[in-house]
Parts: C-alpha cells; structure tokens; sequence
C-alpha cells in the first residue's frame, strides 16, 4: 500500500462528512423519524459508516486489499478508540485485530490501514463522539 499517498489522499478528499457523501455516492437521510432522544446517534452512527466506505475507497485506490476478510487471520483490522472522562471525550489510539470484532467496536467500522484508522479518529472525533456518547 501506498502509505504517503494515502495519507495525503484522505487529507485532501475526506475533509468533510460531506466530502464521504460525494466519494461514496451515499444518499443524505432525514433522522427526523427517529424519537429526539435516538436522532443525534442514530445519524452520526450513519455517517461514521459512510466515512469508513470513503476511507475504504481511498485504501483501496492506495493498494489495500478490496475487503475485509474475517476469514484471513493474518489481515490487520484497524479501529479508532477513544477516552470518555470527566475532562472530557478524545482520539486515545488505533488497534486491530486480526478476525474477530468485539461487541461495541463494529466489524463494519474497520479499516485496513492504520495510517487511515489514525485519520478518522483524530479529524471526525465529534462525530465519533455522538456514536459513543449519545
């Protein structure tokens, strides 16, 4: 994989939640169905997934394999994690695993590159943070 590419694609092509919307040709969703209580996680919870799709796009474009294989033991699935305290909600590290998804870290919300995986946790950490908190 191209890593310096790849880095410097995601910089420049995945600024924005919109940015994802475009690379991913994803549909905007009215979440105003949802009761008000549910709304703000249920919609950042969407657009985490489009996020990771786009990611997924641009590793992919950079040499990464095409899927996820939870078959390949040997395949590194990234995912960003984060401190909650009372000083407040940050990016702590990525970490992967190699075929396994624990319960609250979403299988689909993997990637294949740390470098992408970094990106992700550190750019969209508010969004993040109404997936985890909200």
């Amino acid at each position: 994989m191209n890593t310096k590419n790849l880095k410097k694609q995601l910089s420049e092509r995945l600024k924005t939640v919109e940015d994802a919307y475009k690379e991913t040709g994803r549909p905007k969703i009215d979440f105003s169905f949802y009761p008000e209580d549910l709304r703000v996680n249920r919609e950042a919870e969407y657009n985490v997934i489009v996020l990771i799709e786009a990611a997924r796009k641009i590793e992919i474009e950079n040499g990464s394999d095409e899927k996820l294989d939870w078959t390949d033991y040997s395949q590194w699935k990234w995912i960003p994690w984060f401190r909650i305290s009372a000083s407040g909600f940050a990016f702590a590290f990525t970490d992967f695993d190699y075929s396994r998804a624990f319960a609250g870290s979403g299988s689909r919300l993997r990637v294949l590159s740390k470098i992408t995986c970094e990106y992700l946790g550190e750019t969209f950490l508010d969004i993040w943070e109404k997936v985890q908190l909200f």
